[in-house]
């Protein structure tokens, strides 16, 4: 009766660290790069369905959490009004 042998593998401390700085430094690179590719884009008032108001109103851009005072928004091109509203209002 013959006795099968499995075959062992085994991996040497050098390819062993080697593949794992490899792998470092892989992440890393990837880590750094990612952030700078993902720009952020502002929408237009058009694509924001931004409306210009003339009167204050329970949802305006001064109340919204994507406002910035006195006349900016995080989403939105250009100036917006506090009076103002988008489909993008967030409390």
């Amino acid at each position: 009766m013959a006795v099968r042998r499995s075959k062992t593998v085994t991996i040497h401390r050098r390819r062993f660290l080697g593949r794992g700085l490899i792998g470092a430094v892989t992440a890393a690179v990837a880590m750094l790069v990612g952030p700078a590719r993902a720009e952020w884009r502002k929408m237009t008032k058009k694509e924001a369905g931004y409306i210009a108001r003339e009167k204050s109103a329970s949802q305006m851009c001064a109340q919204c959490l994507y406002f910035i005072d006195p006349n900016d928004c995080v989403i939105v091109q250009g100036p917006v009004s506090p009076r103002g509203w988008c489909t993008y209002y967030g409390d």
